[in-house]
């Protein structure tokens, strides 16, 4: 999976297997320049995957929808408008 840069921080998200549960879509953060270690988030309250698919295209979905990360790691995502 690709990453990109979203201020100081470098971006990446991944599918992980979960035994017996499916699969997860992982959110992977890590400021640039220190040595912090990456950190881990997923989407509070997203339901596991049945197939790797569309965890998969879930995946690229979120990562386009990324953009900003606070100041902890935690990656914010853009929210439709009313």
């Amino acid at each position: 999976m690709t990453s990109r840069m979203i201020g100081d921080f470098r971006v990446r998200c991944s599918v992980a297997h979960e035994d017996e549960q499916g699969y997860r879509v992982q959110i992977w953060t890590r400021r640039v320049g220190g040595t912090a270690p990456e950190k881990c988030w997923t989407v509070p309250g997203q339901a596991p995957f049945t197939n790797l698919h569309e965890a998969e295209q879930e995946s690229r979905q979120l990562f386009q929808e990324i953009n900003g990360v606070r100041f902890n790691g935690e990656p914010e995502f853009a929210h439709a408008s009313a």
